[in-house]
């Protein structure tokens, strides 16, 4: 697959942190070139926003695992 243009497309990616008790919290981070546009707590919420950013700017939303490797194009209603 090829990689998404990262200075065009909006990007979800997720970050797992770990607290003090080594608990792990994932945040679904969404992306615009080079900007953090917000942060998600579930990945649904996040693709909703991506797709809403996306229409916005004439641009496709993708998703990316914690490599940054494109696993796929993101359209609303893909993660049912």
């Amino acid at each position: 697959m090829r990689r998404p243009d990262e200075d065009h497309y909006v990007m979800v990616q997720c970050f797992r942190q770990f607290g003090a008790n080594g608990a792990g919290l994932d945040t679904w981070t969404i992306r615009l070139p080079g900007e953090l546009q917000s942060e998600r707590e579930t990945l649904e919420a996040a693709t909703e926003l991506a797709c809403d950013i996306a229409a916005t700017y004439s641009r496709s939303a993708w998703l990316l695992d914690e490599t940054e490797y494109p696993l796929k194009s993101l359209r609303r209603g893909t993660l049912g």
